[in-house]
């Protein structure tokens, strides 16, 4: 009897296996894509994190729904890419062409742009020390230091990370003294070429990009970034999911119905249901969320989600650019948002705005 029941249990799989064999198939690859990309980001995010997370005794403490005021602190541990400055200009942002004279070895590290149109001089508070100034062009200048035409480069983690946070740090004093900056990316540098010194190139720069940059500025002007992320507990949403699915509770009064044996091959169904049902939950909820934060914002940029502390999971990663003055109404909406069971929101800023520049 025993090896009766061996065989029809055997023949039951197989025929499953028969019948689901195209889906089963796509399951497992989309799985193992699917944690591979997770994996591959997360090392990658935690990566740029090692490498420019601030020592923890200078880290900010920040209330969820009050952003405190930027202080001079580093942004969401990112390094942003430098801008194609030289689509038309070759030499342009292109700090790794050919040497080929003293004046094309020089460059202009490039650390924002600005609403003013004299040279001024910030003193010595750029990287390594170096002096920073503004080169106007009619109602616009960018802020530079002078440097090597050659890329930061270090094997030093230290050095890395204090180059990043003084670039950051120059910004922040530029948008404290103009109001309004557009940022770029560390490690912009602008060079010249056998007939064109780097200010020369940088002014050539400003005069192409003028109405577009005077057109950036203009979107952003009297605004900032702000970092919204929204998190959930999955044990608990998972809880609230089991207890609402009809379609759950269906199959868990079947399994109770059915032999040992084909209980268990129902419980695998019943773990991909439930899968299923907090994916389809998390796309609802990003959806329902985007729209309730969407009008507070003037623009609004889906960042990728990243790995949560302990057990929670991210949801959701928006970067929002606002008035400042209007920072209060949007944290009143997510205060409701982290006060629904399961779930919170890291709500962080103001920055310059890096995301829509």
């Amino acid at each position: 009897m025993k090896k009766i029941i061996e065989r029809m249990v055997k023949q039951e799989i197989r025929d499953i296996l028969a019948e689901n064999e195209v889906s089963i198939r796509g399951i497992v690859e989309a799985s193992l894509v699917s944690e591979l990309r997770a994996t591959i980001r997360e090392s990658v995010c935690k990566a740029l994190e090692d490498l420019t997370e601030e020592p923890s005794e200078n880290k900010e403490t920040r209330q969820p729904m009050e952003p405190m005021e930027g202080d001079g602190g580093a942004r969401e541990p990112e390094i942003y890419p430098r801008p194609d400055l030289g689509a038309r200009t070759p030499e342009l942002g292109n700090p790794q062409s050919a040497i080929r004279n003293p004046q094309s070895a020089m460059g202009r590290y490039l650390y924002c742009v600005v609403e003013a149109g004299e040279k001024m001089s910030f003193g010595k508070i750029g990287i390594e020390g170096n002096e920073v100034y503004t080169i106007p062009y009619e109602e616009l200048s960018t802020v530079v230091h002078n440097c090597p035409a050659e890329p930061y480069k270090s094997e030093d983690k230290e050095i890395m990370k204090n180059w990043i946070m003084v670039h950051q740090s120059v910004i922040d004093q530029a948008l404290e003294r103009f109001g309004t900056v557009l940022p770029l990316g560390f490690d912009t540098i602008i060079q010249g070429n056998e007939t064109t010194s780097p200010e020369e190139n940088m002014k050539n720069w400003l005069k192409q990009d003028y109405d577009n940059l005077k057109r950036k500025i203009e979107k952003i002007s009297g605004k900032a970034e702000y970092g919204v992320q929204v998190f959930w507990d999955p044990k608990i949403i998972a809880k609230n999911v089991i207890e609402e699915s009809p379609e759950i509770k269906k199959l868990n009064e079947e399994i109770k119905s059915k032999p040992k044996g084909l209980a268990y091959m129902y419980k695998q169904k019943l773990e991909d249901l439930i899968k299923k049902e907090m994916e389809g939950k998390a796309d609802q909820d990003f959806k329902e969320f985007f729209e309730r934060i969407k009008p507070y914002a003037d623009d609004l940029k889906v960042e990728k989600t990243k790995k949560a502390e302990s057990e929670k999971q991210m949801l959701m990663n928006l970067s929002c650019l606002l008035p400042k003055e209007a920072s209060r109404k949007l944290g009143d909406e997510l205060e409701k948002i982290s006060n629904m069971e399961g779930y919170s929101v890291r709500f962080t800023g103001p920055w310059p705005p890096y995301s829509f520049v």
